[in-house]
């Protein structure tokens, strides 16, 4: 992306050189108007790529608030705006402020993105066009958000804090559909009583009462059911653990632009529920809502798939490849490469930071995706991924798949032969 002289972009770990006058700033400059601007706009990037919008979080808007007075103390913005005062990183202020871990202190869900300049237009446009920031603001780990906006001489000075905790799945409302969340954060799939890749859930009303007949599939969107009242409880289960949120329909509301609000998708429908047993809602000595439920079937019930469906499909054409989990559990995709010749890409090629779960468990429905460096704008997966979880580039020459015919490994074991041209390509896994 070309910059434009006289503008200033500061960005993660990119820095273009302005002097800035010494501004006093405190907690009363911060902007909540602009800061909501800018979680509607995040809000509204994630939803194109099917993630669940973010919820806003005080804990996380004060660590945005102190890294961004602390920024504005300094008679000019430093080359990395994401260290703080005695150089410790997002994630080590985090752990300061008690934002909880997963099992180990450096196993903590914590993005930071940052911009100085105009408006949030110009914001959301450069950390689009910013792979690391990009890809922060599209990682499915996180479901919560701060922001700190303060004023400056160039307009504002944003931080944006992401985050997640463990077994906290929130949910938001917007125009009669409850947006849900999911866990999908590295380190939650090594167990300790989280939820990981949520498989199903349950709904109920404020009396413990359930408003849907069994459990649903997990879909990012469902319709509010009649006679919810002020709140809701949402039941989550991965299969071997739950968690519960309280939804708050007058304040769990999602944040998004005006004119992005009616362009919502119909969402699924809750059927209407049969006579079934009561659960008992309780809270907790935390002040946190449980429930005691009926035991649970020891099977669920299985969803209706197509005969012969494959492992993985390889999805191709001139510009890009995809490999697409197309069945309905997490696979190994550890020991999987592609081969042409003398030509070797394997799948943990694209194990790196931005990869939030593990190979050996690659989530349902998710994918994995290469295209050329030379790409000027980000590619848009394939409508069968529900989640790009990682993206690598190659150079122009290499995209081998464009070549000619190629094959799909899983070590020594050749699993298929892909024929040249664009195209699909079934696997499956042994």
């Amino acid at each position: 992306m070309k910059r434009r002289l006289g503008s200033l972009f500061i960005v993660g770990m990119f820095f273009v050189g302005a002097w800035i006058a010494p501004f006093s700033s405190s907690a009363a400059q911060q902007q909540t108007d602009i800061s909501q601007q800018v979680i509607a706009a995040l809000n509204e990037w994630r939803l194109e790529h099917s993630l669940w919008p973010l919820k806003p979080n005080t804990t996380l808007d004060t660590l945005a608030l102190g890294q961004a007075e602390y920024l504005m103390s300094l008679p000019d913005l430093p080359d990395d705006m994401h260290a703080g005062r005695s150089g410790e990183d997002p994630k080590v202020r985090a752990k300061q402020a008690g934002w909880p871990s997963y099992s180990r202190p450096d196993q903590i869900a914590i993005g930071e993105i940052a911009y100085a300049g105009s408006d949030v237009e110009t914001a959301i446009r450069w950390w689009k066009h910013s792979s690391i920031h990009m890809r922060t603001v599209e990682n499915p780990a996180y479901r919560e958000v701060g922001v700190a906006v303060l004023p400056h001489r160039f307009g504002y000075l944003f931080i944006v804090v992401l985050g997640s905790r463990p077994n906290v799945l929130p949910g938001l409302v917007e125009s009669g559909t409850l947006y849900l969340s999911d866990e999908e954060y590295q380190w939650a799939a090594s167990g300790a009583g989280w939820v990981y890749d949520t498989q199903q859930f349950r709904l109920f009303d404020s009396e413990g009462r359930p408003l849907s007949d069994g459990w649903q599939p997990w879909t990012l969107k469902v319709t509010l059911p009649g006679g919810t009242g002020d709140r809701l409880f949402v039941l989550y289960t991965s299969g071997a653990q739950q968690t519960i949120t309280e939804v708050r329909l007058d304040v769990d509301r999602v944040l998004l632009p005006a004119q992005s609000a009616a362009m919502i998708a119909t969402p699924t429908l809750i059927p209407t529920p049969f006579p079934t047993l009561t659960p008992t809602l309780v809270v907790t000595s935390t002040g946190e809502p449980g429930v005691i439920l009926p035991a649970p079937s020891p099977t669920f019930t299985p969803t209706p798939e197509l005969a012969a469906l494959p492992d993985v499909l390889v999805i191709y054409d001139s510009r890009s490849l995809t490999l697409v989990n197309v069945s309905e559990k997490a696979l190994d995709f550890s020991r999987l490469a592609l081969a042409q010749g003398s030509l070797r890409l394997a799948v943990t090629s694209w194990q790196g930071q931005w990869l939030t779960v593990p190979l050996t468990a690659f989530p349902a429905q998710d994918c994995l995706q290469v295209w050329s460096w030379a790409e000027s704008v980000a590619l848009n997966p394939p409508s069968k991924c529900r989640i790009q979880r990682s993206v690598i580039t190659l150079a122009a020459d290499r995209l081998f798949w464009t070549k000619g015919s190629f094959e799909v490994h899983q070590g020594d074991t050749l699993l298929a032969t892909c024929p040249a041209g664009s195209g699909e390509c079934a696997v499956d896994l042994p």
